[in-house]
């Protein structure tokens, strides 16, 4: 990721997706982003938004259930949620280091439960919720 990002702080899921939209001028092809924070902090918002810098211009929508979606866009985007599967060897199963080291941008929500996994050379985001709707983004 090119340098310069600084995060910030979100009052509306609207102001959310416009911080994900100004971070996708920063993503490389390649990088490895993991979104920490509790349940409702946003993190799937702010991968729209993400998504968003990078013209796609279809439904965004959390990969709990699925574990993984692929997006294709101007960058290709694979977004995961490790919240329901902690196994790791599932996770390998299903090709994870694959993804890891493809020109992929991958958004990984919940990556504590696959730390061991997750190649050290990754940039770390963690999203706070101040109030009910503030949330505060920051890289870790």
């Amino acid at each position: 990721m090119k340098s310069g990002w600084k995060g910030g702080v979100t009052s509306s899921a609207e102001e959310t997706i416009n911080l994900g939209k100004s971070l996708s001028k920063f993503i490389e092809a390649g990088d490895i982003i993991t979104l920490e924070g509790d349940l409702a902090a946003g993190k799937t918002t702010f991968v729209k938004g993400i998504l968003d810098g990078f013209n796609f211009d279809r439904q965004v929508t959390s990969p709990t259930f699925t574990l993984i979606n692929e997006y294709e866009a101007q960058l290709r985007v694979i977004h995961m949620d490790c919240y329901r599967e902690n196994d790791l060897q599932r996770w390998i199963n299903l090709g994870i280091q694959d993804y890891f080291f493809s020109d992929d941008v991958k958004i990984i929500e919940w990556p504590e439960i696959i730390s061991a996994l997750i190649p050290k050379d990754h940039i770390s985001i963690t999203l706070k919720s101040v109030s009910e709707f503030e949330r505060k983004i920051y890289i870790k």
